[in-house]
Protein backbone atom coordinates (compact mmCIF):
# COMPACT_ATOMS: atom_id res chain seq x y z
CA UNK A 1 0.00 0.00 0.00
CA UNK A 2 2.87 2.48 0.95
CA UNK A 3 4.47 1.90 -2.71
CA UNK A 4 1.34 3.08 -4.15
CA UNK A 5 0.35 6.22 -2.04
CA UNK A 6 4.08 7.07 -2.16
CA UNK A 7 4.31 6.23 -5.77
CA UNK A 8 4.79 9.31 -8.97
CA UNK A 9 1.74 8.72 -10.23
CA UNK A 10 -0.23 8.89 -6.40
CA UNK A 11 1.26 12.07 -5.75
CA UNK A 12 1.02 13.59 -9.37
CA UNK A 13 -2.67 12.96 -9.01
CA UNK A 14 -2.94 14.31 -5.89
CA UNK A 15 -1.22 17.72 -6.96
CA UNK A 16 -3.85 17.89 -9.91
CA UNK A 17 -6.50 17.29 -7.73
CA UNK A 18 -4.98 19.35 -5.29
CA UNK A 19 -4.47 22.13 -7.49
CA UNK A 20 -7.73 22.19 -9.78
CA UNK A 21 -10.66 20.71 -7.48
CA UNK A 22 -12.77 22.41 -5.51
CA UNK A 23 -12.88 22.47 -1.91
CA UNK A 24 -15.51 20.86 -0.90
CA UNK A 25 -15.68 18.26 -3.57
CA UNK A 26 -12.21 16.79 -2.31
CA UNK A 27 -13.52 17.25 1.00
CA UNK A 28 -16.12 14.56 0.04
CA UNK A 29 -14.10 12.19 -1.72
CA UNK A 30 -11.56 12.71 1.20
CA UNK A 31 -14.04 11.14 3.39
CA UNK A 32 -15.30 8.62 1.37
CA UNK A 33 -11.78 7.19 0.82
CA UNK A 34 -11.14 7.61 4.52
CA UNK A 35 -13.58 6.02 5.54
CA UNK A 36 -13.62 3.39 3.43
CA UNK A 37 -9.67 2.34 3.93
CA UNK A 38 -9.89 2.65 7.52
CA UNK A 39 -12.43 0.32 7.56
CA UNK A 40 -9.91 -2.43 6.64
CA UNK A 41 -7.81 -4.49 8.86
CA UNK A 42 -5.76 -5.82 6.64
CA UNK A 43 -3.65 -3.45 4.96
CA UNK A 44 0.00 -2.41 6.59
CA UNK A 45 -0.93 1.04 6.42
CA UNK A 46 -3.90 0.62 8.49
CA UNK A 47 -2.65 -1.86 10.74
CA UNK A 48 0.48 0.77 11.52
CA UNK A 49 -1.92 3.70 12.61
CA UNK A 50 -3.79 1.52 15.06
CA UNK A 51 -0.72 0.02 16.43
CA UNK A 52 0.59 3.35 16.83
CA UNK A 53 -2.21 4.99 17.85
CA UNK A 54 -2.81 2.23 20.72
CA UNK A 55 0.59 3.08 22.02
CA UNK A 56 0.07 6.43 21.63
CA UNK A 57 -3.40 6.46 23.70
CA UNK A 58 -2.01 4.16 26.78
CA UNK A 59 -3.85 1.07 25.17
CA UNK A 60 -7.29 3.02 26.43
CA UNK A 61 -8.83 3.08 22.90
CA UNK A 62 -11.12 0.07 22.10
CA UNK A 63 -10.80 -1.75 18.85
CA UNK A 64 -13.87 0.29 17.63
CA UNK A 65 -12.52 3.66 18.65
CA UNK A 66 -9.03 2.51 17.52
CA UNK A 67 -10.65 2.07 13.95
CA UNK A 68 -12.40 5.42 14.19
CA UNK A 69 -9.23 7.19 14.76
CA UNK A 70 -6.95 5.65 12.05
CA UNK A 71 -10.14 7.29 9.92
CA UNK A 72 -8.99 10.42 11.34
CA UNK A 73 -5.76 9.65 10.88
CA UNK A 74 -6.07 8.86 7.32
CA UNK A 75 -8.82 11.70 6.92
CA UNK A 76 -6.33 14.53 8.37
CA UNK A 77 -3.57 13.45 5.83
CA UNK A 78 -6.04 13.61 2.85
CA UNK A 79 -6.70 17.54 4.19
CA UNK A 80 -3.03 18.19 4.58
CA UNK A 81 -1.89 16.83 1.07
CA UNK A 82 -5.18 19.26 -0.63
CA UNK A 83 -4.54 21.83 1.21
CA UNK A 84 -0.61 21.74 0.49
CA UNK A 85 -0.67 20.83 -3.24
CA UNK A 86 -3.85 23.73 -3.32
CA UNK A 87 -2.03 26.40 -1.61
CA UNK A 88 1.73 26.35 -1.82
CA UNK A 89 2.76 28.08 -4.73
CA UNK A 90 -0.25 30.40 -4.25
CA UNK A 91 1.04 33.05 -1.81
CA UNK A 92 -1.85 35.24 -1.09
CA UNK A 93 -4.09 31.90 -0.13
CA UNK A 94 -1.05 30.49 1.88
CA UNK A 95 -1.56 33.54 3.81
CA UNK A 96 -4.70 32.77 4.70
CA UNK A 97 -4.68 29.00 5.20
CA UNK A 98 -1.34 29.19 7.40
CA UNK A 99 -1.57 32.87 9.07
CA UNK A 100 1.46 33.94 10.50
CA UNK A 101 1.84 33.60 14.65
CA UNK A 102 3.74 34.48 17.56
CA UNK A 103 5.61 30.60 17.56
CA UNK A 104 6.67 31.73 13.68
CA UNK A 105 8.60 35.12 14.84
CA UNK A 106 10.41 32.86 17.74
CA UNK A 107 11.40 30.13 14.92
CA UNK A 108 12.67 32.65 12.65
CA UNK A 109 14.45 34.34 15.46
CA UNK A 110 16.09 31.31 15.99
CA UNK A 111 16.99 30.69 12.56
CA UNK A 112 18.40 34.45 12.47
CA UNK A 113 21.04 33.87 15.27
CA UNK A 114 24.47 33.44 14.39
CA UNK A 115 24.81 30.00 15.98
CA UNK A 116 22.90 27.21 14.07
CA UNK A 117 20.45 25.15 14.93
CA UNK A 118 19.24 21.55 14.29
CA UNK A 119 15.24 21.24 13.92
CA UNK A 120 13.66 18.10 14.69
CA UNK A 121 9.88 17.57 13.33
CA UNK A 122 7.56 14.60 13.76
CA UNK A 123 4.99 13.49 11.51
CA UNK A 124 2.31 15.58 12.26
CA UNK A 125 -0.45 17.55 10.29
CA UNK A 126 0.97 19.66 6.96
CA UNK A 127 4.25 20.37 8.20
CA UNK A 128 5.01 21.22 3.99
CA UNK A 129 3.13 23.52 4.20
CA UNK A 130 3.77 25.59 7.00
CA UNK A 131 7.43 25.35 6.13
CA UNK A 132 6.42 27.10 3.06
CA UNK A 133 5.21 29.41 4.66
CA UNK A 134 8.08 29.82 7.04
CA UNK A 135 9.73 30.44 4.05
CA UNK A 136 7.43 33.27 2.74
CA UNK A 137 8.34 34.87 6.22
CA UNK A 138 12.51 34.53 5.82
CA UNK A 139 13.56 31.76 6.48
CA UNK A 140 16.44 30.06 5.44
CA UNK A 141 17.75 26.51 5.96
CA UNK A 142 18.29 22.83 4.50
CA UNK A 143 15.96 19.54 5.30
CA UNK A 144 17.43 16.25 5.75
CA UNK A 145 15.45 14.06 3.36
CA UNK A 146 15.12 9.97 3.70
CA UNK A 147 18.36 8.20 1.73
CA UNK A 148 17.54 6.91 -1.65
CA UNK A 149 13.72 8.19 -2.22
CA UNK A 150 11.60 6.29 -4.17
CA UNK A 151 9.82 8.55 -7.12
CA UNK A 152 7.10 9.54 -5.29
CA UNK A 153 9.34 10.92 -2.52
CA UNK A 154 11.49 12.17 -5.15
CA UNK A 155 8.34 14.68 -6.61
CA UNK A 156 7.34 15.50 -3.00
CA UNK A 157 11.22 16.88 -2.55
CA UNK A 158 11.09 19.09 -5.66
CA UNK A 159 7.95 20.78 -4.35
CA UNK A 160 10.19 21.16 -1.29
CA UNK A 161 12.70 22.40 -3.22
CA UNK A 162 10.33 25.07 -5.24
CA UNK A 163 9.78 26.41 -1.35
CA UNK A 164 13.61 27.47 -1.54
CA UNK A 165 14.61 24.78 0.74
CA UNK A 166 17.81 23.01 0.05
CA UNK A 167 16.93 19.34 0.06
CA UNK A 168 19.90 16.96 1.37
CA UNK A 169 20.21 13.28 0.56
CA UNK A 170 20.92 10.87 4.15
CA UNK A 171 23.10 8.42 3.43
CA UNK A 172 26.29 9.96 2.15
CA UNK A 173 29.01 10.92 4.59
CA UNK A 174 30.61 13.98 2.24
CA UNK A 175 27.27 15.20 2.34
CA UNK A 176 27.09 14.71 6.16
CA UNK A 177 30.39 16.13 7.34
CA UNK A 178 28.88 19.54 5.27
CA UNK A 179 25.86 19.71 7.16
CA UNK A 180 27.75 19.52 10.38
CA UNK A 181 29.91 22.21 8.90
CA UNK A 182 26.96 24.74 8.08
CA UNK A 183 25.56 24.02 11.28
CA UNK A 184 28.75 25.41 13.06
CA UNK A 185 29.01 28.55 10.57
CA UNK A 186 25.00 29.36 11.88
CA UNK A 187 23.26 27.41 9.43
CA UNK A 188 19.70 25.48 10.24
CA UNK A 189 18.97 22.02 9.39
CA UNK A 190 15.41 19.90 9.80
CA UNK A 191 15.03 16.16 9.62
CA UNK A 192 12.03 14.18 10.36
CA UNK A 193 12.33 12.25 14.01
CA UNK A 194 9.99 9.70 14.00
CA UNK A 195 10.04 7.11 11.06
CA UNK A 196 11.38 3.78 12.34
CA UNK A 197 14.87 1.91 10.85
CA UNK A 198 14.64 -1.52 9.70
CA UNK A 199 16.71 -3.64 11.06
CA UNK A 200 17.84 -1.63 14.04
CA UNK A 201 19.79 -3.66 17.11
CA UNK A 202 17.66 -3.27 19.98
CA UNK A 203 20.35 -1.51 22.04
CA UNK A 204 20.16 0.70 19.77
CA UNK A 205 16.03 1.62 20.46
CA UNK A 206 15.30 4.77 22.08
CA UNK A 207 12.48 5.27 25.03
CA UNK A 208 9.11 6.49 23.00
CA UNK A 209 5.99 6.47 24.75
CA UNK A 210 7.30 4.27 27.06
CA UNK A 211 8.07 1.78 24.83
CA UNK A 212 12.05 1.25 23.35
CA UNK A 213 11.58 2.07 19.47
CA UNK A 214 13.54 1.87 16.54
CA UNK A 215 13.92 5.06 15.97
CA UNK A 216 16.49 7.76 13.82
CA UNK A 217 19.14 8.63 15.98
CA UNK A 218 21.89 10.42 13.51
CA UNK A 219 20.38 13.67 14.44
CA UNK A 220 21.59 13.56 17.38
CA UNK A 221 25.35 12.45 16.45
CA UNK A 222 24.73 15.74 13.92
CA UNK A 223 24.20 17.96 16.67
CA UNK A 224 26.86 16.70 18.82
CA UNK A 225 29.33 16.94 16.17
CA UNK A 226 27.93 20.21 15.38
CA UNK A 227 27.58 21.45 19.35
CA UNK A 228 24.58 22.98 18.49
CA UNK A 229 20.98 22.69 20.01
CA UNK A 230 17.74 21.09 19.21
CA UNK A 231 14.72 22.62 18.46
CA UNK A 232 11.45 20.01 18.01
CA UNK A 233 8.74 21.37 15.89
CA UNK A 234 5.46 20.39 14.92
CA UNK A 235 2.48 21.39 12.42
CA UNK A 236 -1.01 21.44 13.22
CA UNK A 237 -4.20 22.39 12.07
CA UNK A 238 -6.71 24.04 14.26
CA UNK A 239 -10.12 24.07 15.07
CA UNK A 240 -10.94 26.98 12.28
CA UNK A 241 -9.23 24.57 9.95
CA UNK A 242 -5.87 26.80 9.90
CA UNK A 243 -2.24 25.38 10.45
CA UNK A 244 -0.03 26.58 12.79
CA UNK A 245 3.64 26.37 14.45
CA UNK A 246 4.27 24.94 17.44
CA UNK A 247 7.89 25.19 18.97
CA UNK A 248 9.72 23.81 21.87
CA UNK A 249 12.72 25.88 23.38
CA UNK A 250 16.55 24.69 22.45
CA UNK A 251 17.52 21.68 24.06
CA UNK A 252 21.43 22.06 24.51
CA UNK A 253 22.50 18.15 24.23
CA UNK A 254 24.24 16.72 28.05
CA UNK A 255 27.46 14.71 27.63
CA UNK A 256 27.02 11.20 29.55
CA UNK A 257 29.73 8.87 30.35
CA UNK A 258 29.97 6.86 26.71
CA UNK A 259 28.79 6.97 23.25
CA UNK A 260 26.18 5.42 23.36
CA UNK A 261 24.78 6.87 26.42
CA UNK A 262 25.51 10.26 24.39
CA UNK A 263 22.83 9.13 21.71
CA UNK A 264 20.38 7.09 23.74
CA UNK A 265 19.61 9.44 26.94
CA UNK A 266 19.68 12.89 24.58
CA UNK A 267 17.41 11.09 22.26
CA UNK A 268 15.18 10.42 24.30
CA UNK A 269 15.16 14.15 25.82
CA UNK A 270 13.78 15.08 22.87
CA UNK A 271 11.49 12.68 22.05
CA UNK A 272 10.03 13.59 25.48
CA UNK A 273 8.89 16.77 23.86
CA UNK A 274 7.85 14.93 20.67
CA UNK A 275 5.37 12.80 22.80
CA UNK A 276 3.66 16.07 24.06
CA UNK A 277 3.10 17.49 20.73
CA UNK A 278 1.87 14.41 19.12
CA UNK A 279 -0.43 13.86 22.18
CA UNK A 280 -1.97 17.41 21.77
CA UNK A 281 -3.42 15.98 18.55
CA UNK A 282 -3.03 12.43 18.10
CA UNK A 283 -5.37 12.51 15.30
CA UNK A 284 -3.07 14.14 13.02
CA UNK A 285 -0.43 12.28 13.71
CA UNK A 286 0.47 10.72 10.34
CA UNK A 287 2.79 8.43 10.52
CA UNK A 288 2.23 5.26 8.47
CA UNK A 289 5.09 2.85 9.47
CA UNK A 290 5.12 0.86 12.93
CA UNK A 291 6.85 3.11 15.37
CA UNK A 292 6.65 -0.02 17.61
CA UNK A 293 7.39 -2.94 15.60
CA UNK A 294 6.68 -5.46 18.84
CA UNK A 295 3.01 -3.84 19.11
CA UNK A 296 2.72 -4.71 15.73
CA UNK A 297 3.24 -8.77 16.86
CA UNK A 298 1.03 -8.07 18.91
CA UNK A 299 -2.08 -6.56 16.83
CA UNK A 300 -1.69 -9.52 14.20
Amino acid sequence: MHKILNSKLSVRLSILIGKHMPRKMGAWIIKAFSSILGSSKNLDLTTAVRSNQNVVSGGTLSDRELVQRTKQVLSHAGHCYFDLYHYYDNPEKLDNIAPWSESMTDFLNYAQEEKGYLVVAPHLSNFDLVVARLVKGGFIGKVLSFPNPGSGYQLQNKIRESFGLGIVPLGDSSLEAEIVEYLKAGGVVATGVDRPVPGRKRRHHAEFFGRPSPLPLGYISTALAADVPIIVVAAYMGTDGKYGLRISKPITLNKYKNKLDDIILNAERVLKKVEEFIKLAPEQWLMFYPVWPDQMDGES
